[in-house]
C-alpha cells in the first residue's frame, strides 16, 4: 500500500545519493534516505528505474505483487461480507425494534383509550348517583310531604267527626228544645208567649251556626276531595320515581358490568403489554449478543488485518532481499566481467611478451 507522498522522482532522486555513498540501492537504504514512504510503493519504483535502466533480470518480483493482489482482493471479499451481515443484522434487529415500538405504542393507545373511557364511565356513574341521590331525596321530600298531607287529612277528619257530632247534639238540642217547649206550651201558654221570642232567637242562632257548621264541612269534605286528589297524584308521582329508580338500578348494575368487562379487557391489555415488555427484553437481549457477534468480527477482521498487515512487511522484507541479491549479483557480474577483461589483457601481454622473447 503506497502512501502520500512518495513518487517514483523521489526515488529517483534517492538513488544517485546512495551511489555517491558506496551503498547498494535497496527498498531499505532508500528508504532511509526518505524517511518516509511505503517498502512495497518503494520497491515498485525501484524496480521500474531497474527496468529502465537494464538492470531487470528474470526474477522481476511479480509473483509477490500477484500475491498481494490476492490478499488484497481476499480482504475487500471478506471485509464485504462482513459488513453485509452487519448492515443485514442492524436492519434486522431495527425492523423488531421498530415492530415492538409500534405495538408497545399501540398498546400504550387501547390502555390510555381504556382509561378515558373508564374515566368517562366513571363520571357518568357518578352524575346517575348523584341524579339518585336527588331524586332519592326528592321521594323522601315526597314521601315526607304525603305523611304531612296524611296527618292533615286525618286531623280535618277528625275536625270533621267533631263538626258532625256537634251538628248531631245541636239537632238532639233543637229536639230535646222542640220538646221542652211543647211541653212548656202545655204547661203554660204564658211562659210561651214570653220565651217565644228567646226560642226564636236561639232557634236563628243555632240554625245560623248550623249553617255555618254545614258550609264549615262542605269546605271540609272539598278540601279532603282535593287532598285525596293530591295524594293520588303523589301515589301516581311516587310510582313513578320508583319506577325510574328501578330503571336507573339497572342502568347502574349495567354500567357496573361494563366497567368490570372493561377492568378484564385492561388487565388483558396489561397482561399483553408484560409480554410485550418480556419479548421486547428478549429481542434486545438477541440484538446485544448479535451486536457482540459484530464485535468479535470486526475483532477477527482487525486480527486479520494485522496479519495482512504483516505479511506486507514480511514481503516487502523479501521484496527488499531479493532486490538488494540481484543489486549485489549484478555488481558482482560487472566486477566477474571488468576481472574477466583485465585477465584477458594480461593474458594478451603474457603473450605478447612471449612472442617477444621467443
Amino acid at each position: 500500500m503506497g502512501r502520500i507522498g512518495i513518487s517514483y522522482q523521489d526515488v529517483v532522486k534517492a538513488i544517485p545519493k546512495l551511489q555517491g555513498q558506496q551503498r547498494n540501492p535497496t527498498v531499505d537504504n532508500i528508504r532511509e534516505i526518505l524517511g518516509t514512504g511505503s517498502k512495497s510503493t518503494i520497491a515498485r519504483f525501484l524496480r521500474e528505474w531497474k527496468s529502465q535502466h537494464g538492470l531487470k533480470n528474470e526474477d522481476d518480483g511479480t509473483l509477490p505483487a500477484e500475491l498481494l493482489e490476492m490478499l488484497k482482493a481476499l480482504w475487500g471479499r471478506f471485509q464485504e461480507k462482513t459488513d453485509t451481515r452487519a448492515v443485514a443484522y442492524q436492519k434486522e434487529a431495527d425492523s423488531k425494534i421498530e415492530q415492538v415500538d409500534q405495538q408497545l405504542n399501540q398498546q400504550r393507545q387501547l390502555q390510555t383509550d381504556s382509561q378515558h373511557k373508564i374515566h368517562a364511565l366513571e363520571e357518568q356513574l357518578h352524575q346517575q348517583m348523584a341524579e339518585k341521590e336527588q331524586i332519592k331525596t326528592a321521594l323522601i321530600t315526597e314521601q315526607q310531604e304525603k305523611i304531612k298531607l296524611m296527618e292533615r287529612s286525618t286531623v280535618l277528619g277528625s275536625h270533621l267527626q267533631e263538626s258532625l257530632g256537634e251538628n248531631k247534639r245541636l239537632h238532639q238540642l233543637l229536639k230535646q228544645v222542640q220538646e221542652n217547649l211543647e211541653h212548656y206550651q202545655a204547661a203554660t201558654q204564658q211562659l210561651r208567649q214570653e220565651q217565644s221570642l228567646l226560642i226564636e232567637k236561639q232557634r236563628s242562632e243555632y240554625e245560623q251556626k248550623l249553617s255555618q257548621l254545614q258550609i264549615q264541612t262542605e269546605t271540609i269534605i272539598n278540601e279532603k276531595s282535593l287532598y285525596q286528589a293530591k295524594y293520588t297524584e303523589l301515589n301516581k308521582a311516587c310510582e313513578l320515581l320508583e319506577k325510574k329508580e328501578n330503571a336507573l338500578v339497572l342502568e347502574y348494575k349495567e354500567i357496573e358490568r361494563q366497567h368490570e368487562a372493561s377492568k378484564i379487557a385492561y388487565e388483558r391489555i396489561q397482561q399483553d403489554h408484560e409480554k410485550l415488555l418480556q419479548d421486547y427484553r428478549e429481542q434486545s437481549k438477541n440484538l446485544e449478543s448479535k451486536q457482540q457477534t459484530v464485535i468479535e468480527l470486526q475483532l477477527m477482521i482487525k486480527v486479520d488485518g494485522d496479519k495482512i498487515v504483516s505479511l506486507e512487511d514480511a514481503l516487502s522484507k523479501a521484496n527488499d532481499k531479493i532486490d538488494t541479491l540481484r543489486h549485489e549479483f549484478q555488481f558482482t557480474s560487472q566486477a566477474k566481467a571488468n576481472l574477466e577483461g583485465q585477465l584477458k589483457q594480461l593474458q594478451a601481454v603474457l603473450s605478447s611478451n612471449k612472442a617477444a622473447a621467443a
